[in-house]
């Protein structure tokens, strides 16, 4: 099998995720030391359900569950040396995710979304604000006139596309990544997933 044959890995990350964010690093680093391509994509999570609603439609054990997995997620963003702080409300991700595919189509995903991510999650950072997506993508590099052309003409077509490869793959939720068909869902996946590209990328005799 020649370099050029050799599969990659379809990551899919929720930009509202606090794991999806926590997987970043390794994975990306994986990607780096494995030489196996990672093509990245949105992917919109329906937190309703899996969380009993809006905020204030949550019952006790939802908070709970709720506010554990926050607690659980600030202990592992210390370890990164990240900062991750509870989300006030369910937000929207579609203008973001649309914004994740175009700076990815430019070649600016990561000047576009490391800052981005990180000022959300201080909370400092509007993520359904088209003013502040703008200005995140001029930071990375990007032309407004550009981006909003693309917004206008590509953007639902390009995100229902991207949603619709996660459904075909059995993609459920976020971070997950996909290698040869098997899935591998969570942040706390990434060791599993690196042992998968080491046993199918090693040499054989």
């Amino acid at each position: 099998m020649t370099e050029h044959d050799t599969p990659g890995v379809d990551a899919f990350i929720d930009l509202r995720s606090p794991y999806s964010y926590l997987a970043l690093k390794p994975a990306r680093r994986l990607a780096e030391h494995s030489g196996v391509a990672f093509e990245w994509w949105p992917f919109i999570t329906d937190f309703r359900s899996a969380y009993g609603g809006e905020v204030e439609e949550r019952s006790g054990r939802d908070i709970a569950k709720v506010k554990y997995l926050y607690m659980d997620c600030r202990r592992l963003a210390k370890l990164q040396g990240l900062t991750i702080r509870s989300t006030t409300k369910l937000w929207d991700a579609t203008l973001a995710s649309q914004a994740m595919l175009f700076a990815k189509s430019r070649n600016r995903l990561w000047e576009f979304c490391d800052p981005m991510l990180a000022a959300f999650w201080r909370r400092e950072f509007d993520l359904e604000s088209p003013a502040a997506i703008e200005a995140a993508l001029a930071v990375a590099g990007l032309d407004a006139g550009d981006w909003r052309s693309w917004r206008d003409t590509h953007a639902q077509a390009e995100l229902a596309a991207a949603q619709a490869k996660a459904e075909a793959l059995g993609v459920f939720g976020a971070p997950t990544f996909v290698y040869r068909g098997e899935l591998f869902w969570g942040s706390d996946r990434v060791d599993l997933l690196a042992a998968a590209l080491a046993s199918a990328t090693s040499p054989s005799f």
